[in-house]
């Protein structure tokens, strides 16, 4: 690996954003030193709090001379145009999942980062998580046999629709959480699936004006085994735990289940009852910062050390075709094939 450090901009000051700018500025091979947010006041906020230089146009951002690498975490709908100048600027890029909301958007970001030549990677920080990292090592041992059937469910309290994000009705579930168990399932079982068939409910959030899912489940079929994956929005606001996660996978000689939500941690305060995330995003010290800062760290040493890809955005291309195939299934009510690239 470079001896110095990588000199990393950052394109979304929002709550995700944060995670990479504390990464990149606690890290010890990278160096954040441009920030860029439509809201100047966000992007002057992070400038002032990692020392970097704050802009508010892509445009201008993408010509400053210091910047080697970027990570984009503008919203969901919003990467493809962000992507397509990060590339065209030769710079090398991290985006967050999920990678675009349609598959003409997911196709272009591809097609301009195998133009440009450098390293791009979509980040699925789950493959990170220390409950999943070890069973999927049992899985390639050996230990477990062959995935078979999984169970899993990612949804949010309700705040994170209606409060967090202005944005949420050009989203869903499906894309801001369901990504992320349609790349888990893709990961356990090690292949993508061939068919979906989903249902979906619009009731809460659509009584509130935002035009999004509040429930959709999802059935995978793959080559060697099912997945039924669940995702929601509208979890109420009294629920312990803002992301609710849990994971049953059988194996043909082998199970784990796991429960994401309970940490060993119970906390009163503030008028809340909760469990935090302590794996997640919970500051140690200076150096420590939890799982999600893992694959952020994965692509800084993999730039610097002029390797492939970690998660290559075809990975993300294909995500992005199975949550089509998804979106496709809700609005037909019957089961649907998979289109991929090259098939």
């Amino acid at each position: 690996m470079a001896k110095s450090p990588l000199n990393v901009g950052l394109i979304g000051c929002g709550i995700f954003g944060n995670i990479h700018a504390a990464t990149y500025h606690q890290f010890e091979h990278s160096r954040l030193v441009a920030v860029c947010d439509v809201d100047k006041a966000k992007a002057g906020a992070f400038a002032k709090t990692y020392g970097a230089r704050p802009y508010t146009s892509v445009e201008e951002f993408v010509t400053d001379p210091k910047v080697q690498a970027v990570s984009v975490a503008t919203p969901d709908f919003a990467h493809r145009e962000v992507c397509e100048k990060v590339l065209a600027a030769g710079k090398h890029l991290l985006v967050e999942k999920p990678l675009a909301t349609t598959v003409a958007d997911a196709r272009a970001i591809s097609a301009a980062a195998g133009k440009a030549g450098v390293l791009a990677m979509v980040d699925f920080h789950n493959r990170y998580h220390p409950g999943l990292a070890p069973i999927k090592k049992r899985i390639e041992a050996g230990e477990m046999g062959r995935p078979q059937m999984m169970y899993a469910r990612l949804s949010d309290r309700i705040e994170v629709a209606t409060d967090w994000f202005a944005w949420s009705g050009r989203t869903g579930p499906e894309w801001f959480l369901g990504s992320h168990l349609v790349d888990m399932a893709c990961w356990l079982f090690d292949a993508y699936p061939t068919r979906v068939y989903a249902q979906g409910r619009k009731d809460v959030l659509a009584a509130r004006g935002i035009g999004c899912y509040d429930s959709v489940q999802m059935s995978l079929t793959f080559p060697e085994g099912l997945a039924t994956l669940e995702t929601s929005w509208i979890v109420p606001e009294g629920w312990p735990m803002l992301v609710d996660f849990v994971v049953s996978l059988q194996c043909t000689a082998g199970r784990a289940d796991m429960t994401f939500g309970d940490q060993g941690a119970q906390v009163a305060a503030g008028g809340m009852y909760q469990r935090p995330m302590l794996s997640g995003k919970e500051p140690v010290d200076a150096d420590e910062f939890g799982f999600l800062s893992l694959p952020i760290r994965r692509f800084v040493r993999a730039v610097l050390a002029g390797a492939e890809s970690p998660m290559p955005l075809d990975w993300g291309l294909k995500n992005v075709q199975v949550l089509a195939a998804v979106h496709a299934s809700l609005d037909c009510g019957r089961a649907v094939e998979v289109e991929y690239d090259g098939d």
